[in-house]
């Protein structure tokens, strides 16, 4: 396999082992398998330098945990796909969390529209203000309706209850 350029797609498991990578001790990157007696690489949480180095020092079975994409692709820790879909990933949710951070807190931070005679208005006045516009929102309003509903105006004939009542006629 080294003889010419080390090419980790050849890497193949002759036979799979059934034990489970959790019941074995060690680490992320290899682990003692008490069954054969041997120890377990994970690949993945290798590079690609060190997978060679153990291949080509390895005398006799080598036992490796291996993780293939669906086009067939061995999985290392220094994978460029990986790597690049990770960053793309983290950024991804770094952006969608300072979108709703800042759809929330933005109407907060905005100055009221009020005549400059007035003091503006305090962060509680202010938060009140958006909740109750959250309310209209498409999918925030729903959400927000079920943990904490708005309050509803009642109308009526009222009637008044004899002192002492329960609060029921």
């Amino acid at each position: 396999m080294t003889a010419e350029k080390f090419d980790l797609q050849q890497l193949q498991i002759a036979s799979p082992c059934y034990e489970r990578w959790e019941n074995m001790t060690g680490d992320e990157r290899v682990r003692h398998c008490a069954s054969c007696k041997l120890n377990v690489y994970n690949v993945r949480e290798l590079n690609k330098a060190e997978v060679e180095e153990l291949v080509t020092r390895a005398s006799g079975r080598v036992c490796m945990r291996l993780y293939r994409r669906w086009d067939g692709t061995v999985l290392t820790k220094d994978c460029p796909v990986g790597v690049s879909r990770a960053r793309v990933r983290l950024a991804s949710a770094l952006l969608t969390a300072a979108a709703f951070v800042g759809v929330l807190l933005l109407p907060l931070l905005r100055l009221g529209s009020r005549g400059s005679s007035e003091p503006p208005p305090t962060f509680q006045e202010r938060f009140d203000q958006v909740k109750e516009e959250a309310y209209e929102w498409p999918v925030f309003g729903t959400i927000l309706e079920e943990i904490s509903p708005r309050p509803r105006a009642i109308m009526g004939a009222m009637i008044r209850l004899p002192s002492g009542g329960s609060g029921h006629p």
